[in-house]
């Protein structure tokens, strides 16, 4: 690898810190394409030249990053796992967790402990109530002083942020966050047993001593990484070693899911970090770079960077290859556009697999069988909460309800049109048209599943009239929404297309 000055001034300093005697830290401000991962790998290889005997932890954001770190690794003759390895935060909390209290996993923990207990609201309500202690984990209920576990106004804030409503009065809405508090409790007690949310919790709230620190540790996605992660991976750092913290504050696009919109300002902050940029990009063409530009004015193209080009359509393309994109703000677009493509025999699949499943919560709330009934209480349901989220002044929430409603209507006119009528057949189209990882087959993603993934040619649908959303008023949405326009914009390594 020919290394950037930026490139070589980042190994350069991560080095010279570790030879003063660490205790310092840094955060790499790597703008989107600019080969973080290499850069990262890069300093790697030239510190444990320097410092062999050095225990280092590289932490991705999920399983599939780490496994790629962790082959990567190897590939560089970093063989020996003891000294270096790849790993997620939750693999190093459930380290402490066997080690501590011997668990076993079950991701079906809390439901089970739900099913256990006596009463209506528990048999009528036990995915609402699993929720929002599985959110309330998430949130590290119990172990910050803003987020106690007897804390009632806490649980509203969470239950109206993650969207868990929809009951006909505000006494059912108590009677579910009083049997979340005594399942988090009783969550709490055991264990022996854990869940995926219990790996990054019960480190904090049982105050687990971490036996082997790290000399350098490394999160990538820091703009990602809500506190409670962040406090997880302080215990693994040594009194004087070295943090550094990867990301790209312009890519922070997660607050509507709990992250802290300022989570790496919050890590700079806290951990007084030296911060060091990375702005070539190495991905996207200079004329999408100079799009870009005007929302990140630092990014930059590569000096061998061809010009590309920049596109705008007033429809798709008859011819669509597997190497394309179709990208929106919102959901409902490309749900009309998949089945689009479908009736003209061009394969595609929707980004998410977590969309269609939250989708397939929504179809089965009520007990209707037919399109015809669902829709009627769709209609009843939209109008309801979209009054109740802008009342409260949640323009987020409204506009995803309305996004989500929207979808499903396109949904159920794609089956009708089919003349079926049964909304199992809505869950069969669901089941069918959401995947993850997609390949092979163009790719239709909203700006959010958009992060991380590359296309040779992107197509930005109605992005004018959805991007920024017009529900976004709060200081906080509308950064989320420039955000999200430039994670959009460079996807594209050939041709962006912008479609209205």
């Amino acid at each position: 690898m020919n290394r950037t000055p930026q490139q070589q001034t980042f190994v350069n300093k991560i080095i010279a810190a570790a030879r003063a005697g660490g205790g310092k830290n840094f955060a790499l401000r790597a703008r989107a394409g600019t080969g973080k991962t290499s850069t990262v790998l890069e300093m790697v290889d030239d510190y444990r030249k320097v410092f062999p005997n050095h225990e280092i932890t590289l932490c991705a954001f999920g399983k599939k990053p780490a496994d790629e770190l962790s082959a990567k690794l190897k590939e560089r003759g970093h063989t020996d796992w003891k000294k270096i390895n790849a790993s997620t935060v939750h693999s190093l909390g459930f380290g402490l967790l066997k080690f501590m209290f011997k668990s076993q996993v079950d991701d079906k923990k809390v439901l089970k402990l739900i099913d256990a207990q006596n009463g209506e609201v528990y048999r009528e309500h036990s995915a609402n109530i699993a929720r929002l202690v599985s959110y309330a984990k998430i949130e590290g209920f119990g172990f910050f002083n803003d987020a106690q576990v007897g804390d009632t106004s806490a649980w509203y804030r969470i239950a109206d942020h993650y969207d868990i409503n929809g009951f006909d009065d505000t006494t059912q809405m108590d009677d579910v966050i009083a049997a979340a508090q005594h399942i988090y409790k009783a969550s709490l007690a055991q264990t022996d047993v854990v869940d995926y949310d219990d790996m990054i919790l019960f480190p904090l709230v049982k105050n687990i001593r971490v036996r082997f620190q790290k000399d350098l540790l490394v999160i990538d996605e820091a703009q990602d990484t809500g506190r409670a992660r962040q406090a997880l991976l302080r215990k693994f750092i040594k009194p004087m070693g070295i943090f550094i913290a990867v990301g790209d504050d312009r890519q922070g696009i997660f607050g509507f899911a709990g992250a802290q919109s300022d989570a790496l300002d919050q890590l700079i902050e806290g951990l007084n970090m030296e911060v060091l940029p990375l702005t070539v990009c190495w991905r996207c063409p200079r004329s999408v770079i100079e799009i870009a530009q005007t929302m990140v004015p630092d990014i930059e193209w590569a000096p061998n960077a061809v010009e590309g080009e920049v596109l705008r359509m007033e429809t798709m393309p008859d011819a669509m290859e597997p190497t394309d994109a179709i990208l929106c703000r919102n959901t409902a677009p490309l749900i009309e556009r998949a089945y689009a493509l479908l009736r003209r025999g061009i394969a595609c699949k929707v980004e998410g697999r977590e969309i269609g499943t939250g989708l397939l919560r929504m179809v089965n709330r009520w007990k209707v069988s037919t399109i015809a009934a669902f829709l009627n209480k769709l209609t009843d349901y939209q109008e309801r909460e979209m009054q109740k989220a802008l009342a409260k002044g949640n323009e987020a929430k409204a506009a995803e309800v309305a996004d989500r409603c929207e979808t499903l209507r396109h949904i159920c006119n794609a089956c009708t049109d089919q003349r079926k009528t049964q909304l199992e057949d809505v869950r069969e189209f669901i089941n069918n048209m959401f995947g993850d990882d997609v390949k092979d087959v163009v790719t239709l993603a909203t700006y959010h599943r958009s992060k991380g993934r590359e296309w040779t040619r992107v197509f930005l649908v109605e992005h004018s009239t959805r991007c920024p959303s017009p529900y976004a008023r709060q200081p906080w949405q509308q950064n989320q929404e420039a955000n999200l326009a430039y994670v959009a914009v460079t996807r594209a390594m050939a041709t962006l297309v912008y479609v209205s």
